[in-house]
């Protein structure tokens, strides 16, 4: 009998241990779903997922790419910061922000604001594709696209760093620090302010631009610069530092810094440059950079090699070519320092064709070859290249009369108070009197 009332509480004892596991994890399974019910897709980005805005009689809303309408249009702004994502932050002339999911359900009620983090200085408007700005209690803090927080809300401020995505400046006790989206801060260090350098090349966009970097000390601003590695490449001990974006070397950063007014250059964190000129300016054309000291002026090549000796009164790049002039002398040299023997007042341009230039003397314009023979003669007030065309267009001001040369620059066309459209690749010149159409070399097809 002890026996069997043994088992009997042990089974009640199994039993109580299921019925208490299973609770615990119904209750885990409720805080993990009621607080996320109502969050973004943490599944990783569909790209066959399109959103994209829609507009009725001004008010705003959203759509998929099966043109299924997810947010009725009702609002006076929609922000769409990822087009992948089901993510929709949609206010009406300053009312506190709604945030949509990919379901059309309303998400991240329980905070005062929720902001996409605009990328500056662009001419398009676009959006942080992987964090937003959230605010509480008047804090604010960091969302990743999906709702999970990344930093708490405890900063007075979080905005983009210029052009650069995946990365956002956060100020703190009056202090600016870098993060990326992560949540990761970048730099172990805090500033004053931090810009981005904006530097850009067609292979990488922004993401090898670096980091101006100010501190104030009892002598006031202090510039340092660190690369897209986070490397300190100069220290916080500059009046002022400018990243040359133009120049042609894009694997090494050239600066331009000055300290106690006197100015140098840098390759990394190599000075090329002494830091001993009121001003230095860099010519992309000629990659060069001209230097001015107790206003005599001089260049310099990329590896900081001197060009051109600091002794000059004046020199000016026009065209292709560097224009000096020393007391009475007037000299007109190359990019590289050699001179050439042309009149002070003749100027070179260069055109899209390397064999092909458009040279300016007395006043009147004309075309030359690389070797300086003339292919059209110096006799016209105005010279240029047609818009989108291989054509020419020379106009004499005096007679209004227009003159067309073909890209073999031979005389198609000489027409009076011309005017010239240019359409489907195709160029239209007429008067009152008569029309041309012409093809995109300048030969005529037809004339009425």
């Amino acid at each position: 009998m002890l026996i069997i009332m043994n088992k009997e509480q042990d089974m009640k004892k199994v039993i109580g241990i299921i019925i208490f596991i299973v609770i615990v994890i119904i209750s885990l399974g409720l805080s993990i779903y009621l607080p996320n019910k109502d969050k973004i897709s943490d599944e990783t980005e569909d790209k066959s997922v399109i959103y994209s805005i829609i507009e009725e009689d001004g008010k705003y809303g959203v759509k998929n790419q099966d043109e299924k309408v997810i947010v009725k249009p009702q609002y006076g702004q929609v922000v769409i910061p990822n087009e992948h994502r089901g993510i929709f932050i949609c206010d009406n002339d300053g009312e506190k922000t709604v945030v949509y999911n990919e379901k059309g359900l309303e998400i991240l009620k329980d905070y005062e604001v929720v902001e996409p983090i605009k990328l500056s200085n662009l001419l398009e408007e676009k959006y942080e594709k992987n964090a937003i700005i959230y605010q509480k209690n008047g804090k604010y803090g960091l969302l990743s696209i999906t709702g999970k927080v990344i930093l708490d809300a405890r900063y007075e401020q979080i905005y983009s760093l210029g052009y650069k995505e995946n990365e956002v400046i956060v100020k703190d006790n009056n202090k600016y620090k870098i993060y990326n989206v992560k949540g990761r801060q970048l730099i172990k260090d805090e500033f004053d302010s931090i810009q981005s350098d904006e530097y850009y090349n067609e292979q990488d966009g922004y993401k090898k631009s670096g980091y101006i970097v100010c501190k104030t000390t009892s002598d006031g601003y202090r510039y340092g610069y660190y690369d897209y590695d986070y490397d300190e490449v100069l220290t916080t001990d500059y009046n002022q530092i400018l990243r040359i974006v133009n120049v042609t070397d894009k694997n090494n950063v050239y600066l331009i810094a000055s300290k106690n007014g006197q100015y140098g250059v840098f390759i990394n964190n190599v000075k090329i440059i002494n830091t001993q000129y009121q001003t230095i300016n860099y010519e992309k054309d000629f990659n060069l950079f001209i230097a001015e000291r107790t206003g005599k002026y001089g260049a310099f090549n990329e590896k900081g090699t001197e060009v051109l000796k600091v002794e000059y009164d004046s020199l000016e790049v026009k065209g292709i070519y560097i224009y000096t002039t020393k007391g009475e002398d007037k000299k007109v040299f190359d990019k590289d320092g050699k001179e050439v023997k042309i009149s002070f007042d003749t100027t070179i341009e260069k055109t899209d064709n390397d064999n092909i230039f458009i040279k300016f003397e007395n006043n009147k314009y004309g075309v030359i070859d690389k070797d300086g023979k003339t292919l059209i003669n110096c006799e016209y007030d105005l010279l240029q290249i047609i818009r989108n065309t291989n054509a020419y267009q020379a106009i004499n001001f005096e007679n209004n009369m227009t003159y067309i040369f073909n890209n073999k620059l031979e005389k198609t066309v000489e027409i009076e108070n011309a005017t010239i459209n240019i359409e489907d690749e195709k160029i239209q010149v007429y008067n009152e009197e008569i029309t041309y159409n012409l093809d995109i070399n300048g030969n005529i097809i037809e004339n009425k």
